[in-house]
């Protein structure tokens, strides 16, 4: 062989080498792509599983919310029935309201007793008492038992004033 034949050889040996060098590196570059595709493609369904169980627990929340809102819009005793930690609490709370009532009552009787001693009829102390419940509501207590006092009250007594004017009791 001459040194022709060998520098020519040896040239397309290197050219080849070189080939070879660059189809190494772009099959490299390649399965690092496909690797990179194939890790997209599994964490692509793994966020596709937590969106459907986000999704999922999602309506499980709003059914639930759905259920919360549903039974607080019924009356409180109904709640009571359903509900033991309510239904505590509504007892004490019917317990309180009930001796409010008896304490209304009493002075009730007694002013009304009261008013018979001194001569009054029944039908006085009742418009005594409308015309005070009245000034209890607009402020104008002669012995400080005004609205205004009590925030509860505070808050709905213009409510209550007009129901009561609507009624012909103010």
């Amino acid at each position: 062989m001459s040194t022709r034949q060998s520098s020519v050889i040896n040239g397309l040996l290197a050219e080849n080498l070189g080939k070879n060098d660059l189809v190494r590196s772009a099959d490299s570059r390649a399965n690092q792509a496909e690797a990179r595709a194939s890790d997209a493609e599994h964490d692509a369904r793994l966020n596709q599983l937590k969106v459907s169980r986000l999704e999922a627990e999602k309506k499980k929340l709003q059914e639930e919310n759905a259920m919360y809102r549903e039974l607080l819009s019924r009356p409180m005793r109904e709640i009571a029935e359903i509900s033991g930690e309510f239904r505590k609490t509504y007892i004490e709370q019917q317990q309180m309201i009930a001796e409010w009532i008896l304490a209304q009552r009493a002075y009730k009787e007694t002013a009304t007793a009261i008013g018979i001693e001194i001569g009054k009829s029944a039908e006085e102390i009742k418009n005594l008492a409308a015309r005070n419940a009245n000034a209890i509501l607009e402020n104008k207590s002669m012995h400080g038992n005004n609205a205004a006092d009590t925030p509860l009250l505070a808050d709905h007594a213009a409510t209550i004033l007009a129901i009561r004017k609507k009624n012909g009791k103010a």
